[in-house]
């Protein structure tokens, strides 16, 4: 059967849910209820096999900085051994691109070294958006990497 990579909508609030909420429930993800999905779907793109959500990720842009941050990506266990995490990038950087963005971070405190392997590298908390940095935990001691689009 064949993966679809599409944009996210309403209707895919359960099916991201139970994807991300064993991440959420290890700590490799930020929580987020059913209310700030449905408010946020549009920023959402996720792959599906025959109708299940098996991956996800989501793309917050900062027009006025040219940047974006690209957070809640989630591959299911099944799934994990693919490329799909590159195809979700590379399907990200493609809609910056589009959207006049010219780098994407992401916080993680995980999967460095995916990210890496992807071209991202290590910036610090000033580097990021006014807006983000305020809202940046210091408690999670996330890793801020950017990669230019």
């Amino acid at each position: 059967h064949k993966e679809q990579l599409m944009s996210a909508t309403i209707d895919d609030v359960g099916g991201i849910l139970e994807l991300i909420e064993p991440l959420e429930a290890e700590g490799t993800l930020v929580k987020r209820s059913r209310e700030l999905l449905e408010v946020e779907i549009e920023q959402f793109n996720v792959i599906k096999k025959e109708d299940v959500i098996i991956a996800c990720a989501a793309l917050y842009p900062y027009r006025e900085d040219k940047m974006a941050e690209m957070a809640c990506v989630a591959i299911h266990a099944e799934y994990r051994d693919g490329n799909r995490g590159l195809v979700l990038l590379n399907h990200i950087k493609q809609q910056s691109r589009v959207e006049g963005i010219e780098r994407i971070f992401v916080l993680t405190t995980h999967s460095l070294h995916w990210f890496r392997e992807q071209g991202f590298y290590e910036i610090g908390v000033e580097s990021l958006p006014m807006t983000k940095q305020s809202l940046y935990n210091y408690q999670r001691r996330s890793k801020i990497l950017c990669v230019k689009v």
